[in-house]
């Protein structure tokens, strides 16, 4: 488990959108917002913005503590070999609201282009919010068991299909996960799938018939609370011929990254949709949380075209929450095209998203 790093805040940095100076940062300390664990400083708010546009040294796992904005590696471990499997249907689909979030029901951030970089976050978390669920999707509730899930669109064409019974029927599929591991730490890591390949799965893929899935290193990160929610950004980089990247940073102070080759299944060349929320912890399990809780998932995105995403209702992961979809305020100005989505197990509206252009 990483340390939490404490500071003194003495001297404010609210330049939106520019990276921070380190020697500035060493100079004005900061109080990293371990007294309030739903709260975060202006200036760690603005190092996780940074840290997430610090390239890593290539393939491997790193970490990075405020106010450093460098990346160090650190060993990598195994993913756990749970599926965070495709919605029931194998097919995204909308459902009739209202019903709880997941297995196909939720919104998604769809580009004309193609996307580069998603960044998930939470705002409007309720206070004093709470959660448990089942450790690696099975056995007794816990508190705090949850993933984060950023997620692709299932598409065809990948190179990784051709090996199915019938190619062009296999659909790929991406996932930049989150998930607990029932101690005091999590792991992040890509997971990848093979959905509808009917036929023995390639090596190093595990079986879920019919479907094959299998993942890229994890690294170890601080367990996530319900209350952290609102100052968590988990990122998922893709990069042609390069690597892609999963990136979890919270208000805290810490941030871990993972790298894996884009060729494990050519997402760069695929992505244009983007799911991203709380979910169960694996194995098509619920996140529940307490009576009256909101939360607004918001994911910004860095794609080859311009303007604002189109929100569709559509959803990809098997795993769910107990939230509702509700009607979602209207963004304000933000620094990259920008989808959001609120969603509450209280006293619930009509469902809708909003987006904005960056």
């Amino acid at each position: 488990m990483y340390a939490y790093i404490l500071r003194r805040l003495t001297l404010a940095v609210a330049v939106a959108g520019m990276a921070l100076s380190p020697a500035l940062l060493s100079a004005a300390p900061a109080q990293a917002a371990t007294a309030n664990p739903g709260a975060v400083t202006a200036a760690t708010a603005q190092w996780q913005k940074s840290i997430a546009h610090t390239t890593e040294q290539g393939a491997g796992c790193y970490q990075a503590s405020y106010p450093s904005l460098s990346w160090h590696a650190v060993a990598c471990v195994a993913a756990p070999e749970i599926p965070f499997a495709p919605a029931a249907s194998h097919a995204a689909a909308a459902h009739a609201a209202p019903q709880t979030v997941g297995d196909g029901t939720d919104y998604s951030a769809v580009v004309s282009g193609l996307i580069t970089k998603a960044t998930g976050t939470f705002t409007n978390v309720s206070s004093g919010i709470t959660e448990k669920g089942a450790v690696d999707g099975s056995g007794s509730q816990v508190s705090n068991s949850f993933s984060l899930q950023l997620n692709s669109q299932f598409f065809t064409g990948s190179p990784a299909c051709s090996g199915a019974s019938s190619p062009s029927s296999c659909q790929a599929w991406q996932q930049f996960v989150y998930t607990f591991n029932g101690g005091s730490t999590g792991e992040i890591f890509m997971q990848y799938w093979l959905i509808d390949y009917n036929a023995s799965c390639p090596s190093g893929w595990y079986s879920y018939s019919p479907d094959c899935y299998t993942n890229s290193s994890a690294t170890e990160v601080s367990a996530v609370t319900a209350k952290q929610l609102a100052t968590v950004n988990l990122t998922g980089t893709a990069a042609s011929g390069g690597n892609d990247a999963v990136s979890l940073s919270i208000g805290s102070g810490t941030a871990v990254t993972v790298t894996n080759k884009d060729t494990k299944i050519d997402l760069a060349t695929n992505w244009n949709t983007a799911e991203w929320g709380v979910y169960g912890d694996g194995g098509g399990s619920a996140a529940n949380f307490g009576s009256g809780s909101t939360i607004e998932a918001q994911t910004s995105l860095t794609d080859t075209a311009s303007g604002a995403p189109s929100c569709v209702e559509e959803g990809f992961t098997g795993e769910t929450n107990n939230l509702k979809l509700t009607s979602t305020p209207a963004l304000g100005t933000e620094s990259s095209p920008t989808m959001a989505t609120e969603q509450t197990n209280g006293t619930s509206g009509t469902a809708s998203c909003a987006t904005a252009a960056g």
